[in-house]
């Protein structure tokens, strides 16, 4: 996964451009030197837009909640940013011949080599979010990258685009190669994805069905869900009783 890496003062950055591309989008960045067509998502946790810098239009993304999170700052030490690591993961994704938007650049900032602030840009993808019709090609998508051995965070149907001409776009995703119960690790994935998208369950092979790895992840999720549940739960009450005093 070759990518060129550079230095503008005290930000590093990760590209496919040349060095002289790069540091405009990085300055345009830095500068708010773009156009913003859509905001998706503004808040403490991350910035996600459309943007505009030239004539080309790229998502931006900006982890504010990782940045900024003392525990993410030291691992950062050992594994970069979160950015970074996007960068690399979209990267992954066009290797393995799946849909995913085209990474453009990640920037990091470093403060006594901790990173301390962070941002994506990758291509924008023309595309709708999924509806029940398109359960078939989305779980399709699915299998393809847990056959090629690895995992996507939050496989609901919700984090997939359907582009134009019909193909799934992967987004809003984290690699996983998973080392340990890989099987298992894949069947809660799916066992995830079928939650969200209750249309996909009549797709399933009988193989799938009679899995007992697909068994044993559906009664952990099962379990998982109810945790979650009774924690909710419990805090309203604790919550109620506070507001009561």
């Amino acid at each position: 996964m070759g990518c060129n890496v550079h230095k503008l003062r005290e930000w590093h950055f990760v590209s496919d451009r040349g060095e002289t591309e790069s540091r405009k989008i990085l300055q345009a960045v830095l500068e708010g030197d773009l156009i913003y067509k859509e905001v998706y998502r503004d808040n403490w946790r991350t910035l996600s837009a459309h943007v505009l810098i030239g004539q080309e239009s790229l998502l931006l993304k900006i982890p504010r909640a990782r940045n900024g999170r003392r525990w993410e700052r030291f691992l950062s030490l050992f594994r970069g940013s979160d950015a970074v690591r996007n960068f690399r993961h979209l990267k992954k994704m066009g290797e393995m011949g799946l849909g995913a938007p085209v990474p453009v650049l990640a920037g990091e900032r470093r403060e006594y080599g901790v990173v301390t602030d962070s941002f994506v840009c990758y291509r924008f993808v023309e595309g709708r979010r999924p509806e029940p019709q398109d359960a078939p090609d989305v779980l399709e998508a699915l299998r393809q990258l847990h056959h090629k051995g690895y995992l996507r965070n939050d496989a609901q149907l919700a984090n997939f685009l359907i582009r134009k001409d019909g193909g799934v776009v992967f987004i809003d995703f984290r690699l996983k190669h998973p080392r340990f119960f890989p099987a298992l690790q894949k069947a809660r994935e799916l066992d995830r994805f079928l939650r969200s998208c209750p249309e996909a369950r009549s797709l399933m092979t009988a193989e799938e069905q009679s899995s007992p790895w697909f068994r044993l992840a559906h009664a952990l999720e099962n379990l998982s869900f109810a945790r979650r549940r009774w924690k909710r739960y419990f805090l309203d009450r604790r919550k109620a009783r506070a507001g009561h005093r």
